[in-house]
């Protein structure tokens, strides 16, 4: 927000000592909504990450993780008797 303000601030100073012509003004605005649009959604993507963990555990069989997103999968200080199945990606089937 503080980028939005302070484009905002430039840009009335500039059109009230320069004496802009009406077009290069509303030029100014939309360049100015536009960037704060684009500064608010890349704040809103600033998100923890996701995780799996298995650990201490004994598995008999076998153990399967899936993770539709970003995120991190891990196993600590366990036993598996079987096959250990990671996978990551859209679904979570590995894509």
């Amino acid at each position: 927000m503080s980028l939005t303000v302070a484009a905002a601030v430039n840009v009335t100073t500039g059109m009230l000592t320069q004496h802009w012509a009406a077009r290069w003004s509303a030029a100014t605005v939309a360049f100015v909504v536009v960037g704060g649009g684009l500064e608010a959604l890349l704040k809103g993507q600033n998100r923890t990450s996701v995780g799996q963990r298995i650990s201490g555990t004994k598995v008999g069989g076998r153990a399967r993780q899936r993770l539709p997103g970003p995120g991190e999968q891990s196993v600590t200080d366990s036993e598996i008797a079987g096959d250990l199945d990671q996978s990551q990606g859209t679904g979570g089937d590995g894509a």
